[in-house]
């Protein structure tokens, strides 16, 4: 399959809404997305949305990028989730990852989708020319579905931890196929059960050096500035996205609830001057919280293609906004279950799905 660039990746996200919506029950009972999700989010090109064009990608910048998983998070979390997890993953084995390495991954016919843990759980040995990889690993969102995995480790040599001259651990990410990684279960939730995050294993798995990449002083080999803003600025993107559209949607759903809702016979509950006051404050913050995401990654994004590098308070606050935003949305989700009384406890409830999704999110910051 050739990747399909789409040229308005934001428009694309949305028009799947109503098929993620759809399946979103199926998603939270298979553990992970259905087959014609992972499809359509394939047809559209949404899971190449950061790769460098030269790669076949739309290579967003950063708001486009947000916007997307903002819509797909609307439609059901688990899928913005896993959506998010998959395209992050993806942009970084095709910006830093050497030339023969993405030929690899990302042939015309079919580019690769990544999953995997990038935080250096593993070891890996030098001997010879390669890098021998052992780790067991958790949280590989959007594994299910994924062609290769990434899998982050502590570098070492005869034995013993290589340094850099920073004094900070060698810390690298190596890529290895699927068939080469033993896939494991584990994932039992509360909240983002349709994100197919499932436990894998890497045993004394031999990789070529230029399949991994340096976690810390990774530099794009390939793409425009957008890239700049670093590995951790893009995984903040992908999360602060995740949060807005989760926590947009509880608000949307629990006010179209509010106005049929009534109590012990009473007026709608969006007529009860509480509920009124209390909604509009959760509005304004979410709205505020989304303005200063937005606010944040463009002026980061801005410097970064005009000098090289985000400021250090600028790295910092892209954090900052995600955090925020999180926070917020979980409030709002949470007001949302509170007041949506015994609809929120059924199943399937869309309001009960966002609380217990941004709820597990919030609890990992």
């Amino acid at each position: 399959m050739t990747i399909a660039a789409p040229t308005d990746p934001v428009a694309r996200a949305r028009a799947l809404r109503g098929l993620v919506e759809s399946e979103a029950a199926r998603s939270e009972e298979q553990r992970t997305m259905p087959g014609t999700v992972v499809d359509a989010l394939a047809d559209a090109g949404l899971f190449w949305v950061m790769v460098p064009h030269e790669l076949g990608g739309a290579e967003a910048d950063t708001r486009t990028a947000i916007e997307v998983f903002e819509e797909l998070a609307y439609a059901d979390g688990s899928t913005g989730w896993s959506l998010m997890a998959n395209a992050t993953s993806t942009c970084f084995a095709s910006i830093y990852l050497e030339d023969a390495a993405t030929r690899t991954l990302f042939p015309d016919d079919d580019p690769g989708i990544i999953a995997g843990m990038f935080g250096p759980i593993g070891s890996g040995q030098r001997e010879g020319g390669a890098l021998v990889v052992d780790g067991d690993y958790r949280f590989g969102s959007g594994c299910h579905h994924a062609t290769w995995f990434g899998a982050g480790f502590m570098e070492q040599r005869d034995g013993e931890p290589v340094t850099l001259e920073s004094g900070m651990p060698a810390m690298r990410v190596a890529f290895i196929p699927r068939d080469h990684v033993e896939l494991r279960d584990g994932w039992h939730v509360l909240g983002l059960q349709g994100t197919g995050s499932f436990d894998y294993a890497v045993r004394s798995q031999p990789v070529d050096p230029d399949f991994t990449f340096a976690l810390l002083e990774a530099e794009p080999k390939r793409g425009g500035g957008v890239y700049r803003i670093g590995l951790f600025g893009i995984t903040a993107a992908g999360h602060a996205g995740f949060a807005l559209g989760v926590g947009r949607r509880a608000l949307d759903e629990l006010l179209d609830l509010a106005r049929r809702k009534q109590r012990l016979g009473g007026d709608p509950i969006a007529e009860q001057q509480l509920f009124l006051h209390d909604f509009a404050m959760h509005d304004a913050a979410m709205r505020a919280a989304r303005s200063f995401t937005y606010e944040a990654f463009e002026q980061a994004e801005f410097t970064a293609i005009a000098e090289g590098a985000p400021t250090p308070v600028e790295a910092q606050r892209m954090r900052q906004a995600t955090t925020y935003a999180t926070r917020v949305a979980a409030d709002a989700a949470r007001f949302a279950y509170t007041w949506s009384g015994s609809d929120g406890l059924r199943e399937p409830s869309v309001i009960g799905r966002g609380f217990r999704d941004i709820d597990r999110k919030s609890t990992r910051l």
